[in-house]
Parts: structure tokens; sequence; C-alpha cells
């Protein structure tokens, strides 16, 4: 096996209550070596690192992970490379299937992990979240990050995709309070407005991204069907496309929109479109002479 294990780090000590940074290096101690890349940690993120690995770097601290990535696994000297977050862990059999791969079985140059995200004190399958693929396990030279937030890698080999099962999946301590979660969405969309295309913003787009977020996350994604945690997720995550909107807006100056006609019609538009996925969901949720109602109701948008 040619292993390395990467992980960027930024205080993974103290941010996490829910998940212990040493849970993690001992997830990864299969490896054959670990790097870790701390982005000038106040905590003992390092003096814990230590005691797993001697090779540790810096990195400047700009807000998020994705400028690190590269210089991360610059660092690695091993033929593949598996990213584990800080707040992240390999489970038992994913690292059988990991080390499996590596030593002989693999069949592509890089591939995709499920992911098990823990938002909220709970395993969290709706609104986009499960299977949550992210691309974690390749030969050194065939992948490399943009140093743009939430950015795709680019693949130069050949990718494939492990089997969405619980087992296989990356456990990640995602967001643990709604402070938390506030605190990340304010910082992350500061950096994604300026990065995103420009574009006129109205009261009309600002109606239209909403919407758009809302009913994938809520009924498409089945968010709704989640209780609490998926009501609450799929509109926290909605308002995070708001905010990119409206600080776009901001760096644009606020420039003054008077298109009242505009606002309206994706106003009407977001009324028909929540109109036909609750009429989707009842058409779903109910028998009889009933769902062939909603059937007609969800054709109609009524």
């Amino acid at each position: 096996m040619s292993l390395s294990a990467v992980i960027n780090t930024k205080n993974a000590v103290s941010s996490n209550f829910d998940h212990k940074f040493e849970d993690t290096l001992k997830s990864v101690k299969f490896a054959d070596e670990i790097v870790v890349v701390d982005m000038h940690s106040s905590d003992a993120t390092v003096k814990v690192a230590k005691k797993y690995t001697d090779k540790i770097f810096e990195f400047d601290d700009l807000g998020f992970v994705e400028p690190a990535r590269n210089f991360a696994i610059s660092k690695a000297t091993q033929e593949w490379v598996l990213i584990v977050d800080a707040d992240e862990i390999i489970s038992p059999t994913l690292k059988k299937r990991i080390q499996a791969l590596v030593g002989g079985d693999a069949t592509a140059d890089a591939y995709f992990l499920p992911r098990k995200n823990i938002v909220f004190k709970r395993w969290y399958e709706h609104a986009g979240w499960w299977p949550d693929y992210q691309l974690r396990l390749f030969k050194k030279e065939v992948v490399t990050w943009s140093d743009k937030i939430h950015s795709q890698p680019r693949i130069k080999g050949t990718a494939d995709y492990l089997a969405k099962r619980e087992d296989y999946a990356i456990v990640h301590y995602n967001y643990q309070t709604v402070e938390q979660y506030i605190e990340r969405l304010n910082r992350y969309t500061s950096h994604e407005a300026r990065q995103r295309e420009q574009k006129n913003i109205t009261g009309g787009t600002i109606v239209e991204s909403f919407s758009a977020e809302a009913m994938s996350r809520l009924f498409l994604h089945r968010g709704v069907d989640a209780g609490a945690h998926g009501v609450g997720i799929s509109l926290l995550q909605t308002f995070y496309e708001v905010a990119v909107v409206l600080k776009q807006w901001e760096l644009q100056g606020f420039p003054k929109s008077d298109n009242k006609n505009d606002t309206i019609k994706e106003l009407e538009a977001l009324q028909f479109t929540l109109n036909f996925w609750l009429a989707d969901w009842h058409a779903k949720n109910n028998k009889g002479i009933s769902r062939l109602i909603w059937r007609l109701r969800r054709k109609l948008g009524l």
C-alpha cells in the first residue's frame, strides 16, 4: 500500500464539541503517512497532531479550505492521497475498502466517497445531503483543486464512485448549532459573492433565488419529509443562496431597481411552483379519489 492521508486544520480541537480531532487522526493511522496542513490554529490542534505525525506544515488562513488543498497534496509523498477533513472519520469498513483499492483493486485513478453528515445531532439524509459524494481518494498527480470556495476539483484521469452504503461513508460531524451555521454562512457567502459571475440584481432576482433553492431542498430532495431537521436545514440553505445574491448587490453599490413587474412576475411564479410541489406531495401520499384530485391540481398548478 502507498497512501498519504492529508488533513487541513484550523482550531480543530476547540471548534467541534461533537467530535474529537484525535479520533480523525486515529481513523487514518492505517495510511503510510499523515500530512497535516494547519492554518495558524490558536488551540491545541498542532500539539495533538504531533502525537500522530511529524509532517505538519503551515498555510495562511484565508477563511476557507480550498486554497490550501493543493499545497497539502504537494506535501504528500505516496502514490495515493486520501483527503480527510478535521471533523471527519474514516469508518472501519471504509478503511478496508480503501486499503483494497490502494492495494491493487482500483480500476480508476480517482474515487468519490459517500459522506454521512451529522447535522444538529442526527444523520441528515434529506434535502440533497445524501449520499453527498466527495472526491477524496486519488492518485496524487491526477487531481487539482481550484482556489474558489466550494469548487469542484479537476480530474485528469478516470473516476469512479464507491457504492452508496452507510458503512462506506465518511462520517462528517458537520453543523452542530444554528449559530455555527449562520457564522459560516456569513463568512462563506462573502467569498462566494465575489467569485460568482456578476448579474443585474432586481427584486425578481432575489425572489427567483429563494424559490429555486427552497423548492429544490424542501420538495425535490424531500426536506419536507424530515420534520424540523429537514425544513430547518432547507430554509437555512435557501437563506445562504439569498445572502449570496444580496451580497453581490452590495458589491455593486446597491443600485436602485424599479422593475416592480419583474418582482410580481417572480412572486407569481413562486406561487405556481409552490402549488405544484404541494400537489405533487399530496398525490404521492394519498390514495383513491383524493390522489386523482391532487394529480389534477398538480397538472394545473392549483
